[in-house]
């Protein structure tokens, strides 16, 4: 009886273990290497966008004119907002008395009062301390008068549409990120994505101010005077990389693209971006200093994630 009990009980441990064994094997071949990259020593080349940005806080500056009622009396709006209307059109009109403009370009109806102190000549002269000045004194937004109007009442303004501007203040590493001259693009709470080129970027009072201008219109852009904007650097196409599979071999930057053969070659590369750990290179091929064609990184290449 002893002998029978002591076979049940091996058996029982060989089917224990055979689990145990299965568990481990499963736990190596499916779980480890999703939480380290130990048995995953490369990575599969995409083709991406790769973006370098970031935010902060920009003050709004237009060629613009508030227009004031010159009488009392009950206002009715001749124009509609956005519309584009040229010198001498009636935009308002206030107790029957036709309000026409003396300027060309964009017809809103908020203001600030800061539309004559905040000019595109102005901008030399705008500083920091602008952002806190405009939110500690209340500063805000206002639609303009409706209904019953007294005279001296802002009714309407126009804008010219031909050029508005963005000004921010950055640090040196950022604003040596910045060219003047440059096209960037920057990015409203809405995601729209708005053109602008880099006019200048100064020191001023340790940081760097920074002017950008569009002749682009953006929906609603009249309604506020500061604005947290994403200001993308760079923006490029290409084959992404992780940074720290790039190498140096002869002078050359490149990666190590494993074969069908399992055998790891070094592939010269042309980056065009980096963006902390990841990288944008030139896709396919790319011309060298002497102009010759260089075969370079595909979709779908297997690259080493650290270069031997």
């Amino acid at each position: 009886m002893k002998t029978k009990k002591k076979i049940k009980y091996t058996a029982r441990t060989k089917i224990i273990f055979l689990i145990l064994l299965f568990l481990v094997l499963y736990s190596i071949i499916y779980i480890v290497p999703k939480v380290s990259d130990i048995f995953t020593p490369t990575y599969s080349a995409q083709y991406g966008t790769l973006e370098d940005s970031f935010s902060t806080d920009c003050v709004v500056v237009r060629d613009e004119k508030a227009f004031k009622a010159q009488n009392s009396g009950s206002v009715s709006r001749k124009a509609e907002v956005g519309d584009l209307l040229r010198k001498g059109r009636t935009i308002v009109t206030v107790g029957g008395r036709e309000h026409n403009t003396d300027m060309k370009g964009l017809v809103s109806y908020h203001y600030d009062g800061y539309e004559s102190k905040l000019t595109p000549d102005s901008i030399p002269d705008l500083t920091k301390s602008f952002l806190s000045s405009f939110k500690e004194a209340g500063g805000e937004v206002k639609e303009t008068a409706k209904g019953s109007v007294e005279s001296g009442d802002v009714v309407y303004k126009i804008i010219d549409n031909k050029r508005w501007y963005l000004v921010c203040w950055v640090n040196k590493e950022k604003a040596e990120t910045i060219r003047v001259g440059s096209g960037l693009q920057v990015v409203f709470d809405d995601e729209t994505k708005v053109p602008v080129t880099v006019d200048s970027v100064t020191e001023q009072n340790g940081s760097y101010q920074v002017v950008l201008s569009s002749n682009h219109n953006y929906k609603d852009f009249d309604k506020f005077r500061i604005k947290e904007c994403t200001i993308i650097t760079s923006s490029n196409s290409g084959i992404i990389l992780e940074t720290k599979s790039i190498v140096e071999k002869g002078g050359k930057k490149g990666v190590y693209v494993v074969d069908k053969y399992g055998d790891a070659n070094f592939v010269p590369i042309s980056i065009l971006s980096t963006a902390g750990d990841k990288t944008v290179v030139i896709k396919n091929y790319f011309y060298d200093s002497k102009g010759n064609s260089v075969a370079t990184v595909k979709s779908y290449d297997i690259v080493l994630k650290r270069g031997e």
